[in-house]
């Protein structure tokens, strides 16, 4: 059998018959939130093998061209989804492009504690597959980055007591906004960097790079008659370079570079 299709906005997806393989998919331009099984259910028909009706077993190929990226617009979508409905479906993966989760964006300050980063998206996730990955010298499947953790914020009531014995007005900051996590921006994306608000607030934490967690931000250091000091947030967790959910047996050949987690 074989069935192609053209996604209308994300770029090309041409599938051609295969001795080996009921479908061969060939991704050939930029695509966002690529899901194998929605592809193969939906469009199938139009290039005469019939849509996959979802449940039976089926063996698969699936090729990622050299300077193709496989994306996503949200950190809770992986960039490629599969889920073929029974371990005894096949799926082989040639990647030559570059699988990428989104980053996770920082977390934001307050004026008591500084919120907690949020986690990176996953590059892959399989289900109910038994998949082998060849990822090709240049190629890259990357986890977004988990962003930085917020410093916290500093309420300084008082800098000092007057001759009364009163607590003096001070002034109060929100900690800095946390470093978004590698990927958030773009596919390409570097992680944030850490920053501060100003005197006495806490520093936050820098975003994870592609398949790291993000740092946590630190507590504000106001001092005085009347302080509260905020704790900062903790760091996002990293996305997974391939997150296995479920019925996956899996082989991974890497020649080119995987950052993050594979099961």
């Amino acid at each position: 059998m074989s069935f192609g299709y053209q996604v209308l906005g994300f770029g090309v997806v041409t599938p051609a018959a295969a001795a080996s393989a009921d479908f061969t998919v060939t991704i050939s331009s930029d695509v966002n939130n690529y899901n194998l099984a929605t592809d193969l259910s939906n469009n199938g028909g139009s290039y005469g093998a019939g849509n996959w009706n979802g449940s039976d077993a089926i063996t698969v190929i699936l090729n990622i061209d050299a300077g193709v990226t496989v994306y996503s617009a949200n950190t809770s979508t992986p960039s490629l989804v599969v889920d073929l409905a029974t371990s005894d479906s096949v799926l082989t993966i040639n990647n030559s492009g570059n699988v990428v989760g989104k980053g996770g964006a920082g977390g934001v300050g307050d004026l008591s504690n500084g919120a907690a980063g949020n986690a990176g998206g996953h590059a892959m996730s399989m289900q109910d597959v038994t998949v082998t990955i060849n990822n090709a010298s240049g190629a890259k499947i990357q986890g977004g980055g988990g962003s930085g953790g917020a410093g916290g914020g500093g309420t300084q009531v008082g800098s000092a007591v007057d001759s009364e014995g009163v607590c003096q007005d001070g002034i109060s900051r929100t900690g800095g906004q946390g470093g978004a996590g590698a990927g958030t921006a773009n596919a390409t994306a570097a992680a944030g960097s850490a920053s501060d608000n100003g005197s006495n607030t806490g520093a936050s934490g820098a975003g994870g790079d592609f398949g790291a967690a993000g740092a946590n931000g630190a507590a504000a250091t106001a001092s005085g008659c009347k302080v509260n000091n905020g704790s900062g947030g903790t760091g996002g967790a990293a996305g997974k370079a391939i997150r296995a959910v479920s019925g996956v047996s899996q082989t991974l050949n890497n020649s080119g570079t995987v950052a993050g987690a594979t099961s």
